[in-house]
């Protein structure tokens, strides 16, 4: 199994296809095989890399203090491990926030930005301010298969294929791993800096996507060249509700964006 040991700990990944790189980071508490519909697709044309962030899947959080500080270094250092100068870099959620600000600390590393149901922030109105902070302490007391299966239940509404692997991610995670990542991630906050982004950026948000939608018009206003679109038929899991469109989607701003000739 692909490693790559790393300033943190190690990390799994996995390689496929030839080609222009491009790096897929999955959502909380799910794993590397988000993409799976996309690695399908895309691997006929570019190298897609996928890898577990840092506390999920295989790649362990034991011995090191969890921040967005290490979750783009980790993502740098992937790079770094491949020999790649630069990648197109793909996020859901979490991983769209990590992308984004990975674009911010290293915007030579980065050709494009794909943001597909990504937050810029955890504390963008009032309602964020009250909710995230009890959902940081509930993450302690929630036992794991209880959320795996209402995440299961919720998320598979648009392709009920999305439910297995959703228990299955969620529940490999310890609770103590989840708590750590929950409290990491919502302390991340990119919007100081996205003017600063400098590369092409597509947002795409699912139709009934509701945890993010009040963000993305403001990320697309703020970030420079930045293209948002919205996905019929999806939900927050939006690659896997409508995969053949998020996959158009991403050929498209790959041959015309990024990498045209």
């Amino acid at each position: 199994m692909p490693f790559a040991q790393v300033r943190n700990g190690p990390l799994y990944y996995e390689v496929c296809g030839k080609g222009k790189p491009v790096v897929f980071t999955h959502g909380a508490s799910w794993n590397n095989r988000l993409w799976e519909p996309q690695k399908e697709v895309l691997a006929e044309h570019y190298q897609i890399i996928t890898w577990d962030v840092r506390g999920h899947g295989q790649s362990p959080a034991a011995g090191c203090e969890l921040s967005g500080k290490v979750f783009t270094e980790d993502l740098i250092d992937l790079l770094n491990h491949l020999k790649l100068d630069s990648a197109v870099l793909a996020g859901l959620s979490m991983g769209g926030i990590i992308s984004m600000q990975t674009a911010i600390d290293y915007p030579g590393r980065v050709e494009g930005l794909v943001l597909i149901g990504s937050p810029c922030t955890f504390r963008f109105n009032f309602y964020e301010r009250m909710v995230v902070p009890v959902q940081r302490m509930l993450s302690l007391f929630l036992p794991m298969r209880t959320f795996a299966k209402a995440q299961g239940y919720y998320f598979s509404r648009y392709n009920p294929g999305n439910r297995l692997f959703i228990e299955e991610a969620v529940q490999s995670m310890t609770a103590k791993d989840w708590h750590r990542v929950w409290c990491a991630l919502t302390a991340m906050d990119c919007r100081e800096n996205m003017n600063r982004i400098e590369c092409p950026v597509l947002i795409i948000q699912g139709e009934h996507d509701f945890i993010i939608r009040h963000q993305q018009k403001y990320m697309a206003e703020t970030i420079p060249n930045a293209r948002h679109v919205v996905v019929k038929e999806a939900d927050h899991a939006t690659n896997r509700d409508n995969a053949e469109e998020v996959n158009r989607l991403l050929e498209e701003f790959l041959k015309s964006r990024v990498y045209s000739e």
